[in-house]
C-alpha cells in the first residue's frame, strides 16, 4: 500500500508530506484547494505525462516521492522481478523530479530507471480512476479492455499469441497487394534495380580499397617532394655530402674513440656494444630509406587511374551509401528484391501458403481467445450486476456482449469472414438496463453521469478482487450522484477498502462517513503566495468538516449532532471485509 507521499514545488503545493492508512482514506476540501492536485502528483510519479507547467512558479524543478511496503502482497514480487526491481526491507521508493530545464528524472529505491520502468511498477502498485474515467465507459472501443484485464496469464499468453498472428498476416497480405499491383510499376521497378545492381558489380568494390587508394594517390601525387626528403636523409645518415661526412661514418669514429679508452677501463665496454648496436640498427634504416627512395613512382599514368577509381568510388557513395560496406549491402538487399519481382508468381504462391499457413494457427488462437472472452464476459456480468445491486440499482441488469463484424476479406471463422485485428475477432460492449421492464442497451444510449459512475466503481470493485493491485485511487468517484445513491457508494468504497488500501477525493458528506482517515485540504496565502495544505482530521475536525460538506455555511449543533450520530452508527454497522 501506499505509506507516504511527499511533493515539493507542484502545482499550488509547496511542500507536502503526508501518510496515508490502510482502509479508506478520504480527501475533501473547498473546491480549488488541491484535491485534485494530490491525485495529479500521484499519477505524475507513477509515470504519466509531466508537463512542465507542473511545476511551481518560482520554482525550477518539482519534486515527487512515494513509499510504499509490498510486504503484505508478495504475489507483486515476481512481476517486480522480471522489471529489475527489487524491495528493500519490504519498501519500494519511488521518486520522479520534473525540471523547467533538462532532463527529468526518475528513481526506485534511488537508482534511475526509465519512466516507461516506472510506469510499469506503478501499474503493479496503484489502479487509480480519474475524474472523467467514468466517462470511458461511453466509448464501446474501451469496453475490451475492461473485460481482458481481468484474464489470467494463460488467456494473457493466447491473446499475444493472436496479436502477433494478427500482424503477421497483416504483413503477408500487404506483400500480396504489392505482388499484385501495377504490372508497368513492377517491371519499372525491375530496369531500375536491375541498373543499380549492375553499375555496382561492375565497379567490383573491396571493402577499405578506397582507403588504400587515397593514401596511394597522396603518394603519387607527392613522389617528386618524397623523393627529394628522403634523398637528403639518406646520404645525411649513410652517403655523406660534399662538405661533410655522414651520421654512420661520425659514430664509426664515437666506436673507434671508446673501443681505445675501453681498452684502459673495461667499465666502458658496455658503451661500446651500445654504439655498435645503434650503428647496425642505423644502417638498417638507411637500407629501408634507399628502398623507400628506389621504389618512387613519378607515374602520371597511375595517377590518372587512381583518380579515375576514387571518383567512381565517391559516385556510388553519393547514390548508394557513404561507404563501401554500406553499398555493398544495398547491391544484397536489392538483387534480392529484383530476385522478388522477376519471380513474382512464384513469390505469389509462397505468399499465398504463408498466409494460409498463418491464418489456420490465428483462427484457431483467436476462436480459443473468444471462448474465454465469453466466460468471463458471463462472470463479469454476474459479478456487476450483483455490485449494482449494493449500489441502490436492484433492479439493474448488466450484460456483456461479445460480437464479431463480418468482413469480406476478413479471417474465416466457424465459416463467416470476420473482421481480425491483432485484439482478436471480437467486439466488446457493455449494456445496461438500469429500470425494471427496460431492455439493456448500450451504455453510451442510456446511462446518466451517476448511474456511469457507479458502473465504474462496481468493475474497479470486481477487478479489484482479481487483480491484486493493492492501492485504489478515485477522483471524484460520486459526479452525478446524491442521496442514497451515495450513501451506497460509500458503503461500496468502505467494503472495497477491507481488501485494498482507497483514496478517495470527494466532496459529498455520504461518502466521507465512511473514512478511516479523512485528510482535509485547504488554500492558504504564505506572503504573497497561495499554496495548498493538507491535514488529517482528528475526532472534532472530522465531525466540523463533514458537517460543512452536509450543511455549507448553516452549521449548528444540530447538524454536529446528527454527524455524530451517523458516525457512530456506521461504526457499529461497518463491515471488515468484503
Amino acid at each position: 500500500m501506499l505509506n507516504e507521499l511527499y511533493i515539493q514545488n507542484f502545482a499550488l503545493i509547496d511542500q507536502l508530506t503526508v501518510a496515508f492508512s490502510p482502509g479508506l482514506n478520504i480527501l475533501t476540501g473547498e473546491t480549488g484547494a488541491g484535491k485534485s492536485i494530490v491525485i495529479d502528483a500521484i499519477n505524475v510519479l507513477l509515470g504519466e505525462r509531466a508537463g512542465t507547467d507542473l511545476v511551481r512558479t518560482g520554482a525550477t524543478r518539482a519534486c515527487l516521492q512515494a513509499t510504499f511496503d509490498v510486504a503484505l502482497t508478495p504475489h507483486l514480487l515476481p512481476a517486480l522481478a522480471d522489471l529489475g526491481v527489487e524491495p528493500e526491507d519490504g519498501l519500494l521508493i519511488l521518486a520522479r523530479d520534473v525540471a523547467l530545464e533538462g532532463r527529468n528524472v526518475a528513481r526506485i529505491n534511488g537508482r534511475q530507471c526509465p519512466v516507461s520502468t516506472l510506469k510499469q511498477v506503478g501499474d503493479l502498485l496503484v489502479d487509480l480512476h480519474g475524474q472523467h474515467e467514468h466517462q470511458s465507459l461511453i466509448r464501446e472501443d474501451q469496453h475490451l479492455a475492461y473485460l481482458d484485464a481481468l484474464g489470467d496469464e494463460a488467456f494473457i499468453r493466447t491473446k499475444a499469441t493472436v496479436a502477433d498472428l494478427a500482424r503477421q498476416r497483416a504483413r503477408l497480405l500487404d506483400e500480396l497487394a504489392a505482388l499484385h499491383s501495377d504490372e508497368r510499376d513492377r517491371l519499372r521497378a525491375i530496369d531500375l534495380i536491375g541498373f543499380q545492381v549492375e553499375e555496382i558489380d561492375r565497379a567490383e568494390l573491396m571493402d577499405g580499397e578506397d582507403e588504400q587508394l587515397a593514401v596511394e594517390r597522396n603518394r603519387l601525387a607527392n613522389a617528386e617532394k618524397l623523393y627529394a626528403g628522403m634523398a637528403a636523409a639518406y646520404c645525411g645518415l649513410y652517403e655523406g655530402d660534399d662538405e661533410g661526412r655522414s651520421v654512420l661514418d661520425m659514430l664509426g669514429d664515437i666506436e673507434m674513440q671508446l673501443a681505445s679508452i675501453a681498452r684502459i677501463d673495461p667499465q666502458l665496454d658496455n658503451l661500446v656494444t651500445a654504439i655498435q648496436a645503434a650503428s647496425e640498427q642505423l644502417a638498417e634504416t638507411a637500407h629501408e630509406m634507399q628502398h623507400y627512395r628506389d621504389g618512387l613512382q613519378f607515374d602520371p599514368e597511375r595517377l590518372s587511374e587512381v583518380d579515375e577509381r576514387l571518383t567512381l568510388i565517391n559516385t556510388l557513395k553519393r547514390k548508394y551509401g557513404d561507404a563501401i560496406p554500406v553499398i555493398l549491402h544495398y547491391a544484397e538487399e536489392k538483387r534480392a528484391e529484383f530476385d522478388r519481382l522477376v519471380h513474382y508468381e512464384e513469390r505469389i504462391d509462397e505468399v499465398q501458403a504463408e498466409i494460409a499457413r498463418v491464418e489456420a494457427t490465428l483462427t484457431e488462437h483467436a476462436t480459443r481467445l473468444s471462448a474465454a472472452r465469453r466466460v468471463l464476459g458471463d462472470a463479469l456480468a454476474a459479478s456487476v450486476q450483483a455490485e449494482l445491486a449494493h449500489l441502490g440499482m436492484m433492479k439493474a441488469v448488466f450484460q456483456v456482449h461479445i460480437t464479431r463484424q463480418p468482413q469480406a476479406t476478413g479471417l474465416l471463422v466457424d465459416g463467416e469472414r470476420v473482421a481480425v485485428t491483432p485484439r482478436g475477432i471480437d467486439q466488446v460492449a457493455f449494456y445496461l438496463s438500469a429500470n425494471a421492464g427496460e431492455p439493456p442497451k448500450p451504455l453510451a444510449k442510456i446511462a446518466s453521469g451517476g448511474e456511469l459512475s457507479r458502473v465504474m466503481l462496481a468493475l474497479k470493485a470486481v477487478a479489484a478482487r482479481g487483480s491484486g493491485v493493492p492501492t485504489l485511487v478515485f477522483d471524484e468517484i460520486d459526479t452525478g450522484i446524491g442521496g442514497r445513491t451515495a450513501e451506497a457508494v460509500g458503503e461500496k468504497l468502505a467494503r472495497v477498502a477491507g481488501t485494498a488500501q482507497v483514496i478517495c477525493v470527494t466532496h459529498l458528506a455520504q461518502l466521507a462517513f465512511y473514512a478511516d482517515t479523512h485528510f482535509l485540504l485547504s488554500k492558504a496565502v504564505d506572503g504573497a503566495r497561495t499554496v495548498s495544505r493538507m491535514t488529517a482530521l482528528d475526532e472534532q475536525g472530522r465531525i466540523e468538516e463533514l458537517a460543512r460538506l452536509q450543511a455549507g455555511g448553516r452549521v449548528s449543533e444540530a447538524v454536529l449532532a446528527h454527524i455524530r450520530g451517523v458516525l457512530e452508527e456506521i461504526r457499529s454497522q461497518r463491515p471488515t471485509s468484503v
